[in-house]
């Protein structure tokens, strides 16, 4: 943490020096007045006078003039070393010269010396501060940032495990006090030491001073927008510097910068964000959930069945991500929340339940799809025991296949689990199917059939579950974010790049409410009433799904129609089916029909016989019990109207005026670049503007330094490695031939980096390699001698001394692979040899 982050940027407030040499000022009057003083140009607001400091009295309070150059004091910004033209002036201050001089308040003495500081070349930090007994401040005091020395508990512990930092603090006595008079209230100098016990920071290491380390309010909002579609903070750094000319123009460091884009949380920006966290024993990060408001939002309207499933490769850690998702009204994807787990246990998983559960209200649903996990089984039950369980249908084929492999028992088996029968029928078909294929004794069959209220369609046509049979939302949903995270992100980098990804998933189901209440689908069928009845209420999905009913329709006959008291049952059969009926019951007093197909049951969606029905009663409209409000393009009617009413988020809209006047402005920036008085003219007329807007700024704006209502949370370590489900990963044969070495004939390396290259003085050598050295020597052969051998393998050639008799040393090449050519050190008649045995 900044210890220095809460010193100030300087005052609007304007105060003089109180004993000034008249010799020391030029000034001069214009529209917007200019003066000079200590060399550096100053602006007075417009119509003011410039005032003449020698005609001041001895209670002129101090001037900011001083200390801040101009253009920065009315931005509260830093200077930069490319804007002090005259740092001498501030070096050669005695305290003679400082002390009793007047503030008009801490703000404007802080001021001053933390200019005074920059210009010297020192970091100041804030020290002593005492109040009276009514709390209001009486005498402050800033000192070097080297002032005192470190605890020695700190110097005593050894149990660290990261080296600690290099040691800052030497008892450096340089300071400022102030205190305040009561009968003028203004606040008095009263000590100003300037010796220091350490060695001054010259002009190219001042940028890394941390009091004088700030990034510009002005910057942060376009280097948020940067961030936020995946600018990293390196690259958006480097666009900085090169925009500044070079890293002593910045004024702040990266880590400045990556702590002040993440200075302000998602909490902030989204008040109805939610999150929560565990740790374990050691302080590391545990398990983590969190969503946002527009999730919890659409939890609300479209959260009456729930998938979920895990996904892994997303991040460093190797932590499994958990999707908990929905169907929209539009019939898309939606996200309800993200969990990142340490582990894949019943623990963990009724734990994220439950906290799902806390950020939704305690608004439990009815149906959960899931891919079988026996954890998630069991925390479902625990959490949500109300819940009817769908077990997959894609893992149940593949389990089949995997279990039984007997293509045409997968097919019979997928028949019993996507048709729908009465309890009988399934009994009949699937002891026939298992009669069929002999798996009478099959354990898991047996299983299976065990379960089969989890997976049939028999038993789940009662229960809503919005057209979903599988966790395919969910594993769409993987690939999706597979465009934005991988297993190399950190958690900040994961984190961020997964708000990313949920922020274009809704914003396409933002692009399809647009479309659906600007445009009109196309009316084709045989019921045009109903169909523009059906595509005036129905989402555009929505509506062609409700679209294939009506056309299915045209396949079906009455085959009897019974009339009651108070409803008509109808009978149904389709085209080419005579073995298969179905009844439909209308009740005209309240306006219902009921199917025996189910299928407004489990989709709230109006099916062809219902179609067929309402044909024989000559209906132009559906009738609205057959209308599930989710599925209408009025959805989500009350999210607008809230959210239509409610102010729009103050991060938002300053972003959103930041780039507007952006925009604007990089134009008139073009033309005045171009001529010299252009520029000049386009400066002054900004300078006033700032200074106009700077006086219309909120005081507390939302990006300053100290957000309200933030907590921090410290000491939280990385997490730990996760270990997944399965089994290991495991490398893959691809065929190819691993490459060996040139040299010595094995896999791992080549023949540069071969050991038969390394010369070792205590290697052996052959005999046969010193029979024919001492041969060579006896018969004083000429030291320019090679090896007789040929062929390709004497293509590699290396260096050898030698020393034969007082010839002169020189190099003999060779390059034989072989037994009598191994590398070798060695002696020979008391004359050391390096290098290969030769002939």
């Amino acid at each position: 943490m900044n210890i220095d982050s809460n010193i100030g940027s300087t005052s609007k407030s304007n105060y003089d020096l109180k004993t000034t040499s008249s010799s020391q000022w030029d000034y001069r009057n214009s529209t917007h007045n200019k003066y000079t003083y200590l060399g550096h140009s100053y602006n007075t607001a417009e119509g003011e006078a410039a005032v003449d400091p020698s005609l001041q009295t001895d209670h002129t309070p101090l001037t900011q003039h001083l200390c801040t150059p101009d253009n920065t004091t009315s931005l509260g910004v830093e200077p930069t070393l490319s804007e002090l033209d005259d740092p001498a002036t501030f070096t050669s201050l005695q305290p003679s010269d400082v002390i009793g001089k007047e503030f008009a308040s801490v703000e404007d003495a802080e001021a001053f010396y933390k200019n005074y500081s920059l210009f010297v070349g020192f970091s100041i930090r804030k020290d002593e501060m005492r109040r009276d007994r009514y709390g209001m401040i009486t005498i402050r005091r800033w000192v070097c940032s080297k002032q005192g020395y470190r605890e020695q508990k700190w110097l005593d512990k050894t149990e660290k495990k990261c080296e600690p930092r290099g040691q800052t603090r030497e008892g450096c006595r340089a300071a400022m006090k102030i205190k305040i008079e009561r009968n003028s209230m203004m606040w008095v100098v009263r000590e100003f030491i300037i010796e220091h016990t350490h060695n001054l920071s010259p002009l190219n290491h001042i940028q890394f001073l941390r009091s004088h380390r700030n990034v510009k309010d002005f910057e942060i909002t376009q280097l948020q927008s940067w961030r936020t579609v995946g600018v990293k903070t390196a690259q958006v750094m480097d666009h900085i510097v090169e925009q500044s000319g070079s890293y002593a123009n910045v004024g702040h460091t990266k880590k400045d910068l990556q702590n002040r884009l993440d200075s302000v949380p998602k909490s902030v920006t989204d008040p109805d964000f939610f999150f929560d966290y565990t740790l374990d024993e050691d302080n590391r990060f545990g398990n983590l959930f969190w969503d946002d408001s527009t999730s919890r939002s659409d939890y609300a309207f479209f959260g009456d069945v729930l998938t979920f499933d895990s996904t892994y490769r997303t991040n460093v850690y190797r932590r499994p991500l958990v999707m908990l998702v929905g169907v929209n009204h539009h019939h898309s994807t939606t996200i309800f929340g993200f969990g990142l787990l340490c582990d894949e246990t019943v623990n963990t998983y009724t734990w994220l339940l439950w906290t799902f559960l806390v950020a939704m209200h305690g608004q439990k649903r009815k149906s959960v799809v899931t891919d079988g996990d026996m954890a998630m089984h069991k925390a479902i039950k625990t959490v949500m025991p109300e819940s009817v369980q769908r077990l997959c249908c894609w893992h149940l084929e593949r389990n089949v296949q995997t279990n039984v492999q007997d293509a045409n028992f997968t097919r019979a088996f997928c028949s019993c689990m996507m048709n729908f029968m009465t309890e009988d029928e399934f009994d009949l078909q699937w002891v026939s199917m298992v009669e069929k294929f002999g798996l009478q004794n099959n354990e898991w069959v047996s299983a299976m059939y065990s379960k089969r209220k989890q997976w049939a369609e028999t038993f789940l046509r009662d229960s809503f579950f919005g057209g979903m049979r599988s966790t395919q939302r969910c594993e769409s949903m993987n690939s999706y974010l597979n465009r934005f995270v991988h297993c190399r992100l950190k958690m900040y980098e994961f984190l961020k790049n997964i708000d990313r990804a949920l922020d274009r998933i809704q914003n396409t189901e933002t692009q399809h409410d647009y479309q659906c209440s600007t445009t009109e689908p196309v009316y084709s069928t045989h019921f045009l009433g109903l169909e523009k009845h059906a595509g005036q209420n129905y989402t555009r999905n929505v509506f062609f799904l409700v679209r294939d009913e009506i056309r299915e329709e045209a396949a079906l006959s009455i085959v009897n129609c019974v009339q009651d008291v108070d409803n008509f049952t109808y009978t149904f059969k389709k085209f080419g089916i005579a073995n298969r009926i179905w009844t439909t019951r209308f009740i005209p007093s309240v306006n219902q029909l009921h199917c025996s197909c189910k299928m407004f049951d489990t989709a709230d969606l109006p099916c062809r016989h219902s179609f067929s029905v309402m044909k024989a009663m000559d209906m132009q409209h559906i009738p609205s019990s057959l209308i599930l409000h989710r599925w209408t393009t009025r959805a989500k009617d009350f999210t607008a109207i809230k959210y239509a009413c409610e102010a729009t988020p103050t991060p938002i809209m300053e972003k959103a005026r930041y780039g507007s006047l952006s925009s604007k402005c990089n134009k008139m920036c073009y033309f005045a670049s171009k001529s010299d008085d252009g520029f000049k003219e386009a400066n002054g007329e900004i300078d006033k503007l700032t200074l106009r807007m700077q006086e219309l700024m909120p005081s507390s704006p939302i990006n300053s330094k100290n957000v309200s209502g933030v907590h921090h949370v410290h000491n939280v370590k990385d997490p730990s490695m996760a270990a997944t489900k399965g089994s290991i990963r495991r490398k893959k044969n691809t065929g190819v031939k691993q490459r060996k070495c040139g040299k010595c004939g094995l896999p791992g390396h080549t023949a540069k980096t071969c050991h038969a290259n390394v010369q070792t003085k205590n290697s052996s050598v052959s005999t046969n390699a010193v029979h024919m050295y001492e041969q060579n020597w006896t018969q004083n052969i000429d030291p320019s001698y090679g090896c007789s051998s040929t062929g390709p393998s004497h293509s590699f050639t290396f260096p050898v001394n030698e020393d034969c008799g007082g010839d002169t040393p020189h190099d003999s090449e060779c390059g034989t692979i072989g037994f009598d050519h191994s590398s070798s050190t060695f002696d020979i008649h008391g004359y050391p040899w390096w290098g290969t045995a030769r002939r």
